[in-house]
């Protein structure tokens, strides 16, 4: 199996970033910055733009490549079981305010995520192919300038 590739969409404004609560398993309650499985035939940009527009109802014009993320996932017992690359795009704030859409039950505008840190778990144990990109999406933290994943055991670490 090779790589799930993600797109995620960062939209900046005074008011924070936009982030989304999911409202589907396996990601229930998490919330994370807009974004899904990028589709055939389309680049991360497009894929964060329009999973952007889905999920929020926002309509991005220009959009960057802002970073790509690797994650390989294991078992307890270290046996690999999945690798997920999220590319995160950037977009110039649309104006307007988010409207939740699918697959989304609140979608808001604020410098951090309304949630608590994700901890680990034996849910890593139980991970299946849909619950890996979720694992690393909802630790995506936007600091200031910086974007930066949660590690599973301590503090966020920089992104590149």
């Amino acid at each position: 199996m090779g790589w799930t590739p993600i797109a995620l969409a960062l939209v900046r404004g005074p008011a924070g970033c936009v982030w989304i609560e999911r409202g589907r398993p396996p990601s229930v309650g998490r919330w994370a910055l807009p974004g899904g499985r990028i589709e055939a035939g389309e680049g991360p940009v497009e894929a964060a733009r329009r999973e952007l527009a889905e999920e929020t109802g926002l309509v991005a014009r220009d959009g960057l490549l802002l970073a790509v993320l690797e994650e390989s996932f294991e078992d307890q017992a270290g046996a690999w079981l999945y690798d997920v690359t999220v590319q995160v795009a950037l977009f110039a704030d649309p104006g307007g305010e988010p409207i939740a859409g699918d697959g989304v039950t609140a979608a808001r505008r604020c410098a951090a995520p309304p949630a608590p840190v994700l901890e680990p778990d034996a849910r890593l144990a139980r991970l299946e192919p849909a619950d890996a990109p979720h694992a690393i999406t909802a630790r995506i933290r936007v600091e200031g300038d910086d974007l930066r994943v949660l590690a599973w055991d301590g503090p966020p670490g920089p992104v590149g």
